[in-house]
């Protein structure tokens, strides 16, 4: 395998490896971006979900994207042209772009933490309206990385089925 094709399969090993975070530790606890559905936990319950996704949860995330990030600067140096490189410069920069959001969940969910600890649920449902929208707001962002990836493979890298 060359250098280049070996460079591109370790952006799409770290692209996956985010890809399966979100979809199989990520995404479960985004239910409780909900008032309704926190009702259902007891307050220990709550206060813990908090905690893990400040604490686990959202660093494991950042990290994923990081190292998606990292990949793709690492394939830089093979990009066959100028065109190229501004696409693979723009999935890092949009990698940048989405960890400062993931990392601006975590500063929500820190204050909800004190906001609930002050005042319960009622304290709380405002920071998870920002919450909720921060989260959609990261998912738009994710979702222009296939741009990136059509582009690139209109260059001549091949993508797995899956993500095409």
């Amino acid at each position: 395998m060359s250098e280049t094709q070996d460079a591109w399969q370790r952006v799409i090993s770290a692209f996956e490896e985010w890809i399966e975070y979100e979809a199989t530790e990520f995404a479960p606890w985004t239910g409780y971006f909900s008032i309704e559905n926190l009702r259902d936990l007891t307050d220990e319950e709550r206060v813990g979900w908090m905690y893990s996704m400040v604490d686990e949860t959202i660093p494991s995330r950042v990290e994923r994207c990081r190292q998606a990030g990292v990949a793709f600067e690492d394939f830089l140096p093979y990009m066959p042209d100028s065109d190229a490189v501004e696409v693979v410069q723009s999935m890092i920069e949009l990698g940048t772009v989405i960890q400062d959001s993931m990392l601006g969940e975590s500063d929500v969910i820190g204050d909800m933490i004190e906001a609930y600890k002050e005042g319960g649920l009622d304290e709380i449902e405002p920071l998870l309206e920002s919450l909720s929208e921060a989260e959609l707001d990261i998912r738009h962002h994710m979702s222009l990385y296939s741009q990136g990836f059509r582009k690139l493979s209109s260059a001549g890298f091949e993508l797995p089925s899956d993500m095409e």
